[in-house]
C-alpha cells in the first residue's frame, strides 16, 4: 500500500512541476477586410527602442530569436503562392529611402511585390530555458507582436501578440490543459516561440482554405 501511495504522490509531483504557462495576448480584426491577392511578409524586427536599451548579449538573443521567427516563416508560407516572404536585401533593396513614413513604406512594398497587405512581425524577448524538459531553473520567454496593414488604407487590419513565461503548473492550475498539450515538460524558447507563431497565424483572416 505504501508503494502505492508513493507512486501515486510521484506521479503528481511530476504532473505539478511539469509547466504550463502564463501569457498575455490580444488579437483584433477590422469589421470589413478588402480583397487581396497576396501577403509581402517582411523580415523579423527588433524594435528600435530595445536596441537603444538591451546588452549587446541580449541584443544578440533577440537577433537570434528574429531569425528563428523567420525560418519559421519561411519554412510554411514561401512555399504559398499568396504569400511573398521578403528577405533583408529585398526588402532594403525596395525601400530606397528607409526613412519614410510607414505609409509610404507599406506602399512601396506593395508597388513592388503587386501584394494588397503587408505582415509586420516585431520579436521584442526571446529567452532561452535554463535547465532540461523534467527541470528548469528559468524557463522559456518569449514575446513578439504581429500587424497586417493593407497598401492602399496603410491601416492596421489585423493584430495579434504572444507573451509568455513559462511557470509550473502548481503556480497556474487553469492552464492544465495547454500543459497537457505541451506533454507536461518544460519548453524550450524554440518550441515555446514556434508553437505561439502557429497558434497566432491559425488566426490569420485570409486564406485559411488554403491551410486546411
Amino acid at each position: 500500500m505504501n508503494k502505492i501511495i508513493s507512486c501515486l504522490s510521484v506521479g503528481i509531483f511530476l504532473a505539478l512541476s511539469a509547466c504550463a504557462g502564463h501569457n498575455s495576448s490580444e488579437t483584433t480584426v477590422v469589421a470589413d477586410l478588402p480583397e487581396i491577392s497576396c501577403v509581402a511578409v517582411l523580415p523579423v524586427s527588433v524594435p528600435v527602442s530595445a536596441r537603444a536599451t538591451l546588452t549587446v548579449a541580449n541584443k544578440q538573443t533577440l537577433h537570434d530569436g528574429a531569425t528563428f521567427l523567420d525560418s519559421l516563416l519561411l519554412a510554411k508560407y514561401d512555399v504559398k503562392k499568396e504569400f511573398k516572404v521578403l528577405s533583408e536585401n529585398q526588402l532594403d533593396a525596395i525601400l530606397d529611402n528607409p526613412w519614410g513614413g510607414r505609409v509610404a513604406q507599406v506602399g512601396a512594398i506593395g508597388s513592388a511585390t503587386g501584394c494588397g497587405a503587408v505582415l509586420e512581425t516585431s520579436i521584442s524577448r526571446y529567452r532561452q530555458r535554463v535547465g532540461n524538459e523534467m527541470s528548469a531553473e528559468i524557463p522559456a520567454a518569449a514575446a513578439f507582436s504581429m500587424e497586417l496593414l493593407g497598401v492602399k488604407s496603410g491601416t492596421v487590419l489585423w493584430s495579434t501578440s504572444f507573451d509568455e513565461t513559462q511557470k509550473a503548473l502548481f503556480d497556474d492550475i487553469l492552464s492544465f490543459s495547454k500543459a497537457e498539450k505541451r506533454g507536461f515538460k518544460w519548453l524550450s524558447v524554440q518550441e515555446l516561440s514556434s508553437g505561439a507563431l502557429e497558434s497566432r497565424m491559425n488566426d490569420f483572416p485570409y486564406f485559411q482554405e488554403e491551410d486546411i
